[in-house]
């Protein structure tokens, strides 16, 4: 999700493509290592426990470097105006209370497919808004 930000940020913003493409290639080379670090450690589905903490922290991983990549892509950007930057964090702190209210109503138990498959769209879902805040603050 990420990626498909920083290669439509790119696509905007030609000047800083050269920028935007490092830190997508950054991106990928970060993701690429934490998908081959997790791998070794897999555990076996069966036990959904281990497998769900594993998916999660897998999940949580590539956000982080997701973050780290949104991070780069807006350094290489000009800077914002006061008011579209108080816009972008308010944006961002709305998805983010969301998050966490997400994150807080599936906790500490364990999850149906069926319920996978909702936090998972769910999340895709407030994955897409962030990115929305972005696209919106450049416009």
């Amino acid at each position: 999700m990420t990626l498909s930000f920083l290669l439509a940020a790119g696509a905007a913003h030609g000047a800083e493509s050269a920028a935007v493409q490092r830190c997508i290639d950054q991106f990928q080379a970060e993701q690429n290592r934490i998908e081959q670090a997790f791998r070794r450690t897999r555990p076996p589905e069966s036990d959904r426990a281990a497998f769900e903490q594993w998916a999660n922290n897998l999940h949580a991983a590539i956000d982080a470097a997701g973050r780290a990549a949104e991070a780069c892509e807006r350094r290489s950007q000009p800077a914002l105006t006061p008011e579209r930057l108080a816009t972008l964090e308010a944006c961002i702190a709305r998805v983010a209370a969301q998050s966490e209210a997400l994150e807080r109503r599936y906790a500490g138990r364990t999850l149906s497919r069926e319920e996978q498959s909702q936090l998972r769209a769910e999340r895709l879902a407030l994955h897409e808004q962030r990115i929305a805040c972005d696209l919106a603050s450049r416009r």
